[in-house]
């Protein structure tokens, strides 16, 4: 007797005879063992199934399939007669009905209950469903393909929602699925930000901005870019001249403050010398208190709205004795020079103007080149879909590039901050992100914490700033930053060490999922997200203009 009809709102029958690959026999909270027709053995580990719950039908993938130890010692697969055993994790409910998707095993099979082949075009319309169903047409990013061939995409709300990482060892396949993600969104009206710290997307050209801070660089239309020391906050500076003692700080953060408040006065009043600079030596106090209190807000601001180029000289006017004296008179007055704090501030106030004058920190210090912020104001205005930021001619000398970038991410939320991404949703992405998170300068006295784009992960959504990082060491992540990602696009991780963070930060992967991690092929990636109604393995397609991520050629070479 045939099985009544079932009506359901799924793409295609779940339930088609001819997909029909064993029966259950076993059950467990999140597996099934099944019993598999003789010819389920062309089925691979790693297909997705399903299983007849009546008015539901549970997803599950096959993660191993064997011979009944009696069998074992005879298995001939040419006589047809092989009855293995399969057990599949079990991943998701779908309702019959209405097409709802319920995350998890909503309800269990039945000792004796059918189990089928999964048709591709359910596997598609699982990955590509919006969120409740509330769109009938929605957006769907063209990135991907199933095991046979079948097109898969993802909406981006599933990739960039709640933040993404893209993870794999070196060779497989990150940077070009980062690139096949950027073109792919780049269709509609997207608003991106890549960070390329090797200059290897430069062939990126749908709809594309290209600058480069630190130098000029591919292509040849990409712009050179600043970021001045002005937009930078008196700790990055800190940083970035790094004083190797107590006296050379404070030192340094009083010249800081001291010309702040010149600028602000201007060089007409009687504080500031024809220098630029507020001597102090044997000079009254009264007058710098006194308009240092009236400008205090605007002195202690974190930006450094000051003119650099006067710092060293400044540190040696604030090397003076506290006072001229004991007596009321003399307390009122700053002494004469210390001697001996001048001596201790010439390594400083020597690396101060060296930097000023070295060509690597000219995109800090120099003129060529507009400011990264303006560029970005330009961009958020104009059609492109994509500002591509090459980091590739930025100094690697005195956590020059960390210290950069991270101003970047930091003036980046302070423009979600300001709500400018309302309107427009921004992702900013960055490659080799091991780079820069998790990362802080200074000495014993004194540290200086790298944290915005920990910040933008932990508080950007509701700025509609979110984050796609790309890397392959996650263990070099900070663990919270990674809990924070809601997708992981997961290539072939083959470190015991990297796959146990990225099960403990998903909480969507569990170890027979991560099992297949190793086994990836290049370009081959499990999805997971807390979106996503289950583990999806995708062949992401190659990208149009790949990223230029050649190794050594050592059969021209050598």
């Amino acid at each position: 007797m045939l099985a009544p009809e079932r009506s359901h709102a799924l793409p295609v029958e779940p339930f088609d005879p001819r997909g029909a690959i064993g029966v259950v026999f076993e059950i467990d909270a999140s597996s099934v063992r099944l019993n598999l027709d003789a010819d389920a053995a062309r089925y691979e580990v790693g297909e997705f199934l399903v299983v007849d719950c009546g008015e539901v039908a549970v997803i599950g993938r096959l993660t191993r399939v064997h011979l009944p130890e009696g069998e074992r010692m005879s298995a001939d697969a040419s006589d047809g007669a092989l009855a293995p055993i399969g057990s599949a994790q079990l991943l998701t409910t779908v309702r019959l009905a209405d097409g709802a998707v319920v995350a998890g095993v909503a309800a269990y099979p039945r000792i004796g209950a059918r189990v089928y082949v999964a048709d591709a075009a359910l596997i598609r319309w699982l990955a590509e469903k919006a969120p409740n169903g509330d769109l009938s047409e929605p957006i769907v990013l063209d990135i991907a393909r199933l095991a046979n061939g079948t097109p898969a995409g993802l909406i981006p709300e599933r990739v960039f929602g709640r933040h993404c990482a893209i993870l794999g060892t070196t060779g497989g396949g990150k940077s070009w699925t980062l690139t096949r993600l950027i073109e792919a969104a780049a269709q509609f009206k997207s608003k991106m930000v890549l960070l390329d710290p090797t200059g290897e997307y430069y062939r990126l050209n749908s709809g594309a901005t290209h600058i480069s801070v630190g130098g000029t660089d591919l292509p040849a239309t990409s712009a050179q870019a600043t970021f001045p020391y002005r937009v930078l906050l008196e700790a990055d500076l800190i940083a970035l001249f790094r004083p190797d003692s107590r006296v050379q700080l404070s030192n340094m953060r009083a010249a800081i403050k001291s010309l702040k408040l010149a600028e602000i006065v201007g060089s007409g009043s009687p504080l500031v010398a024809g220098s630029g600079c507020i001597p102090k030596a044997g000079l009254p106090k009264a007058p710098f208190d006194a308009e240092y209190h009236q400008h205090i807000e605007e002195i202690e601001t974190p930006n450094a709205s000051f003119d650099v180029g006067l710092l060293a000289a400044q540190i040696r006017m604030e090397c003076v004795w506290p006072t001229a004296g004991v007596t009321p008179a003399e307390r009122a007055r700053w002494g004469e020079p210390r001697v001996d704090e001048l001596s201790e501030c010439d390594t400083l106030t020597a690396r101060i103007e060296q930097h000023l004058a070295a060509p690597e920190y000219s995109c800090i210090f120099g003129t060529e080149g507009r400011s990264f912020p303006d560029l970005v104001g330009d961009f958020l205005e104009s059609d492109a879909s994509v500002l591509r930021v090459s980091l590739k001619q930025l100094a690697f000398t005195g956590s020059t590039r960390e210290i950069v970038v991270n101003a970047i991410g930091r003036h980046l939320l302070g423009l979600g901050r300001a709500g400018e991404f309302a309107q427009r949703p921004v992702v900013v992405l960055v490659d080799e992100a091991h780079q820069f998170l998790n990362k802080s300068v200074g000495e014993a006295w004194w540290s200086h914490s790298l944290d915005a784009f920990e910040l933008i992960a932990k508080e950007g959504r509701k700025y509609s700033l979110t984050i796609c990082l790309a890397t392959q060491r996650p263990r070099d992540l900070p663990e919270g930053v990674l809990s924070q990602m809601g997708t992981f696009i997961v290539h072939r991780l083959v470190d015991d060490a990297d796959r146990e963070i990225v099960e403990r930060a998903s909480g969507e992967i569990d170890r027979d999922a991560a099992r297949f991690l190793p086994a990836l092929a290049p370009g081959e990636a499990v999805v997971i997200g807390a979106d996503l109604p289950m583990p999806l393995t995708m062949h992401f397609l190659p990208p149009v203009g790949p990223p230029d991520s050649r190794g050594p050629d050592y059969q021209s070479y050598w």
